[in-house]
């Protein structure tokens, strides 16, 4: 069991798994879920990015599609990147940087991160968002 317990649990058919992953693999597996992670991690190659740490603090998560949503958010934004994607039963925290603007502030990512969670209905409540 996890270090939560049994708190991810699939949308489909109700299973519970004590870790993120193991969710995935059982969507992947037992209901032919793409879970792609396409641009995550892909700006770590980049040299010059700061990397500002993004804390957002949900309810109610779906962890596979909050995985998905947060990859989108490279899409929304072509000039960031994702790093060190972590998704939790109360949290998903990321680090964001762009290697095209090195002078990105803190208030400019939460700026985006707003602008991103009004536009694109995400997978989980959000209560809190901190950066930086």
């Amino acid at each position: 069991m996890g270090l939560f317990g049994k708190k991810f649990k699939c949308d489909k058919c109700g299973a519970k798994f004590g870790k993120e992953h193991e969710l995935l693999d059982h969507a992947k597996q037992a209901h032919g879920a793409s879970v792609q992670d396409y641009n995550i991690e892909a700006g770590r190659a980049y040299s010059g990015v700061k990397p500002i740490r993004v804390e957002l603090e949900v309810s109610e998560i779906k962890a596979a599609e909050t995985r998905y949503w947060v990859n989108e958010l490279t899409n929304q934004y072509a000039d960031l990147v994702v790093t060190n994607v972590e998704i939790k039963p109360d949290k998903v925290i990321f680090d964001v940087g762009s290697p095209s603007m090195g002078d990105l502030t803190a208030a400019d990512i939460k700026f985006r991160i707003n602008e991103y969670l009004t536009m694109n209905i995400p997978p989980f409540e959000c209560k809190q968002v901190r950066v930086g």
